[in-house]
């Protein structure tokens, strides 16, 4: 019977944080919801958290060229800033 070395533990641990690391900062700056949530489902493992991360948060919104927050596509004006967005050809 096999055992994973300490040292493989060891970087499975710190690439479950700094991937939770960057989801929550992502999160944060894009002005999603509950950010801190998405940084904990980073922890639960490496990579499914973080591609189901871009798959939702990515789909349907565009970011406003002010504030760089996430906003619903379908929205002329930004919520955060009143700014009006450009239209897309």
């Amino acid at each position: 019977m096999s055992t994973f070395h300490p040292i493989l533990w060891v970087l499975l641990g710190a690439l479950l944080v700094a991937q939770a690391t960057w989801i929550f900062r992502d999160a944060r700056r894009r002005g999603e919801g509950y950010a801190w949530l998405w940084g904990l489902f980073g922890l639960v493992n490496v990579p499914s958290s973080l591609i189901v991360y871009i798959l939702v948060t990515r789909r349907g919104n565009v970011r406003c060229t002010q504030r760089l927050k996430s906003i619903p596509r379908e929205a002329r004006i930004c919520p955060y800033c009143g700014s009006t967005r450009k239209e897309e050809n």
